[in-house]
């Protein structure tokens, strides 16, 4: 294996490490490097900005910032194939803790204090976090459009309904009316179909000639 098994390349988060060769699992594979700081020296640059700073024990932090220490460019994921880890010699190394295939971006978990101070605000890119947050919008869309499914069902249902109960009200308004009709023919029928009544024709009757007292006489 050469002495330098990765490279340094474009990743999502701006730079990061990328494996040239299978890297077996255990193997170390840099040296996390820089200068020594007391940690209330290191507190300051962390302070100013400073993102690089690896606190080695409660008494020294080693200041990884110089471009010549490359392990600064592993970045940090949710779902790592290395280690950060301390020696006894107080030298950081990063180490493989699964087998890394040519290609493959390393990264290690820059552990909960960092990932709550300076990722959590922003979000982690890591992969395992964006297929988190890919899953959570998968499942917000699709309730969403199972909502909006519902709904599009009930107006429908609601439309057929409305359709259905105008033809009701019309097919019973039209039963109503043919009803009214048939009953005003019946009725005429029934008016037409009475015999006519006899007319009784009132002939003059002749009356006798109403005399005087004097043509009475006479007549006797």
């Amino acid at each position: 294996m050469a002495s330098r098994p990765f490279r340094v390349g474009r990743s999502r988060t701006g730079l990061g490490l990328f494996a040239t060769e299978i890297i077996p699992k255990g193997t170390i594979i840099a040296e996390y490097r820089g200068r020594r700081l007391r940690n209330e020296e290191a507190d300051k640059l962390a302070d100013r900005g400073n993102k690089y700073l690896y606190e080695v024990n409660s008494r020294w932090t080693i200041d990884g910032s110089n471009r010549r220490n490359l392990a600064r460019y592993g970045n940090h994921s949710c779902r790592p194939n290395a280690e950060s880890d301390v020696t006894r010699q107080s030298k950081v190394i990063i180490r493989a803790i699964k087998k890394i295939r040519p290609g493959d971006e390393i990264t290690y978990d820059y552990g909960e204090d960092y990932f709550d101070l300076i990722i959590k605000p922003i979000g982690c890119k890591c992969d395992k976090c964006r297929e988190k947050r890919a899953e959570k919008r998968r499942i917000a869309r699709k309730k969403r459009l199972t909502k909006l499914a519902r709904a599009a069902r009930k107006a429908e249902r609601e439309k057929v309904a409305q359709v259905e109960a105008k033809r009701a009200a019309a097919a019973a308004s039209k039963k109503k009316s043919s009803s009214k009709t048939k009953s005003k023919k019946t009725g005429a029928k029934k008016v037409l179909s009475k015999p006519p009544k006899p007319v009784v024709s009132r002939q003059a009757v002749p009356q006798a000639p109403v005399l005087d007292v004097s043509e009475q006489r006479k007549a006797a």
